[in-house]
């Protein structure tokens, strides 16, 4: 089923994801969080970017033996800071859309 593409994305996806890393990716509409990278957390947000790309296209394969896979506007977070009071992003922790 993988034909030859899925494989190697996810495996991509996943060499940029670290356990210590700030950012993680999400779907801006609905919250949801993006497969293949929906475990994964990232250093930095150019990397987080990177993967949210490399998701992109790993779901748009994914879409050609799915057609109802849902499609998420992918967005790039950071993980909220413990302690902190108020933000620029509102409080949330979010960040603006990743960059393309």
């Amino acid at each position: 089923m993988t034909d030859g593409k899925l494989c190697p994305l996810r495996e991509r996806i996943e060499a940029l994801a670290s356990e210590r890393g700030e950012y993680y990716l999400v779907c801006g509409r609905y919250g949801d969080r993006p497969v293949p990278a929906a475990g994964c957390r990232f250093e930095n947000r150019s990397t987080a970017c990177e993967a949210a790309r490399l998701t992109e296209e790993y779901r748009a394969v994914l879409r050609g033996y799915d057609p109802e896979l849902p499609r998420y506007d992918i967005v790039v977070r950071r993980t909220p800071e413990f302690g902190t009071v108020g933000s620029r992003s509102g409080g949330d922790g979010s960040t603006a859309e990743a960059e393309r």
